[in-house]
């Protein structure tokens, strides 16, 4: 049985796309089971419902946010943090479906610490195999750290920094503080704007992110099967 991965998502889903692709294709061993998103007027639903037509799949889509688990009178929550019932929702899809990968794809909240217990980096592992949880990030870290987008391509070029790039990175508490998986770097071009580095940095990511998880998913279960019983 081929690998499965949940991808938690909040914009158009070009990135699970070509994930979706890369595994229909041939390309790679794994596919999306399940995506999460947080936003409901983002275009990654119609691009699912598409691509399960196209290919015969069966993916579902799930809108989890704030408004669908609104936060109790007494819980307050910070901007661009879930709310308990949101996590709770999110979390429970997520260990219903024994998937091998939790993928942010452009997914734009942090994740709760139940979550991050479940899935993610915690400072007592001693492995990067130990988590289950990763996130592609549009920079190059630590500099780009808790950055998004082109506000990321618009720092390296005011920095005058020699290269942009592509993180794989797991999932810890903290945005972007997870230990580095893979890194592809996309060198800065004479008279770059932000909007052509980020092109660049986007295919990159298309490039090469399904096979930075397919590996990582084939490692991850190598470990584990080897430290089975230890």
């Amino acid at each position: 049985m081929r690998p499965r991965i949940a991808v938690l998502a909040s914009g158009g889903g070009t990135t699970a796309e070509a994930f979706i692709r890369a595994g229909q294709n041939g390309h790679i061993n794994v596919d999306v089971g399940l995506v999460i998103c947080s936003r409901k007027d983002a275009g990654i639903f119609q691009r699912i419902a598409d691509l399960n037509n196209e290919f015969n799949l069966r993916i579902d889509c799930l809108l989890i946010n704030h408004t669908t688990h609104p936060a109790a009178h007494t819980e307050h929550v910070e901007r661009g943090h879930q709310t308990a019932g949101e996590e709770l929702a999110i979390l429970t899809a997520l260990l219903s479906g024994n998937f091998d990968l939790v993928a942010s794809m452009g997914y734009m909240k942090l994740n709760g610490p139940h979550i991050i217990e479940a899935f993610g980096w915690r400072p007592e592992y001693s492995s990067v195999y130990e988590a289950k949880m990763v996130n592609t990030h549009p920079g190059l870290l630590p500099d780009t750290k808790a950055m998004y987008g082109l506000k990321i391509q618009q720092y390296i070029l005011d920095h005058k920094l020699p290269y942009g790039g592509q993180t794989l990175h797991l999932i810890g508490a903290g945005y972007d503080d997870g230990p580095i998986i893979a890194e592809h770097k996309v060198p800065v071009e004479p008279g770059d704007s932000a909007e052509a580095l980020f092109a660049r940095v986007q295919a990159a990511e298309k490039k090469y992110l399904p096979g930075d998880i397919e590996d990582f998913i084939s490692a991850r279960l190598a470990y584990n099967q080897d430290h089975q019983g230890a």
